[in-house]
């Protein structure tokens, strides 16, 4: 029998002939076919990888997010949600609506209340009967735990008196915040921090009201810390 040419390639034991190789190519215009990446997957967008030159039009399962615009088009989707930019993070545009779906606005406003500050309200309150002419009495509100803010300190007394409000975190160095004098006409003693003055918690930690009597005759003082401890 001759020989004729079956025109069937020829096989051998390398990897590649043994593989039949296809080209995807579009239906209506077969000189569009689909390509290859230099990491061995397909050009296709479903990674979310857009880029403008192999993907005219982004993955529908891979998010990318429109450069900020007042009408975007599809040569404005060229970021990644997780993407940072001239150290821009690239959000999202969020509009938010009621259950009824209308936007809120002036006329239809968004609903907030306020709640309360997360932790354990503080309210210590302590006195001291009959405190000497120019001797003083300390309270103490420790703080072994957590972290207190500290909001406010009233303090009062019959007499003229001094208050200072001091910190430590050791018990032994004490760092003063602030100090008032009463009067005849002002009694009491206020100090309300713009914001609540943090101090950690430790073995030795403290806030301490130094109350000194600066009348002319023994006196009762009182005094409340008030604060949240979180």
């Amino acid at each position: 029998m001759a020989d004729y040419n079956s025109s069937l390639p020829v096989r051998s034991q390398a990897d590649a002939d043994e593989r039949v190789q296809v080209k995807v190519v579009d239906a209506s215009t077969p000189t569009q076919g689909q390509s290859v990446d230099s990491t061995g997957h397909a050009s296709t967008k479903t990674d979310g990888v857009y880029n403008a030159v192999s993907n005219p039009d982004p993955s529908s399962s891979g998010l990318i997010a429109h450069q900020r615009q007042a009408t975007p088009d599809d040569t404005h989707l060229t970021q990644r949600l997780t993407s940072v930019t001239n150290g821009n993070k690239r959000l999202l545009d969020v509009s938010i609506h009621d259950e009824d779906g209308a936007a809120f606005s002036d006329a239809n406003p968004l609903p907030v209340y306020m709640a309360q500050d997360p932790g354990t309200e503080v309210h210590n309150y302590n006195t001291e009967a009959s405190v000497a002419v120019n001797a003083t009495s300390n309270h103490d509100y420790p703080v072994t735990t957590g972290t207190f803010e500290l909001h406010q300190v009233i303090a009062t007394a019959s007499g003229k008196m001094r208050v200072a409000i001091q910190r430590t975190i050791d018990g032994i160095t004490y760092t003063t915040l602030a100090v008032g004098f009463n009067s005849t006409a002002n009694p009491n003693i206020v100090f309300t921090f713009a914001r609540p003055h943090e101090l950690p918690g430790g073995s030795s930690a403290a806030i301490r009201v130094v109350r000194l009597n600066r009348d002319n005759q023994a006196q009762d003082v009182y005094s409340t810390i008030v604060g949240v401890l979180k």
